[in-house]
């Protein structure tokens, strides 16, 4: 394994923490854990048709430091995490594309998506957008689904009769 190091001109956190509204990259990673393998490979198999992308770096698998803050504000290194990275270019501009786990199409697909926002051109932006579209749809239904199945199993204590139990059919 490898240990990674991302281009300081990601950017991700910087844009996210602004205040700016969420760029096409930022509502990928967002959404991105609700797509299915076959999506991203079809979705990364029409953007290379278009034959102006071109993959830099392949992907690769590698480990970096997970640091956390403790509730002192003191940075704690939790450990190291398994990240795959991938860096693309599009039109001259070039993307970078980092993600938890060993998963070299969804690096493809940060890295393109990147590459691509970069170059401001509208026509594959908005590919993109529609593809990111019906993913943030999909995680919103999952994630409802999945409100509602941990609300099933939620105690509602207030509701709860007292109940009385006659220990005298034990026995004795």
């Amino acid at each position: 394994m490898d240990e990674l190091h991302a281009p300081a001109a990601s950017g991700v956190l910087a844009a996210t923490t602004s205040g700016r509204p969420a760029g096409i990259k930022e509502r990928l990673l967002a959404a991105i854990a609700a797509a299915g393998l076959d999506e991203v490979t079809a979705m990364l198999d029409r953007l290379w048709s278009s034959g102006e992308f071109r993959v830099q770096r392949a992907p690769r698998a590698g480990v970096v430091m997970y640091t956390v803050r403790d509730p002192f504000d003191t940075p704690f290194h939790l450990g190291e995490v398994l990240v795959s990275e991938a860096v693309v270019d599009f039109d001259g501009h070039s993307g970078y594309g980092a993600i938890c786990g060993d998963e070299p199409e969804r690096a493809l697909m940060l890295a393109a998506v990147e590459a691509a926002e970069r170059s401001g051109r509208a026509e594959v932006l908005g590919r993109i957008g529609e593809f990111i579209g019906r993913l943030e749809v999909k995680r919103t239904e999952e994630r409802g689904l999945s409100s509602k199945l941990a609300a099933a199993t939620g105690v509602r204590f207030e509701a709860m009769k007292k109940e009385t139990v006659d220990f005298g059919s034990l026995g004795g």
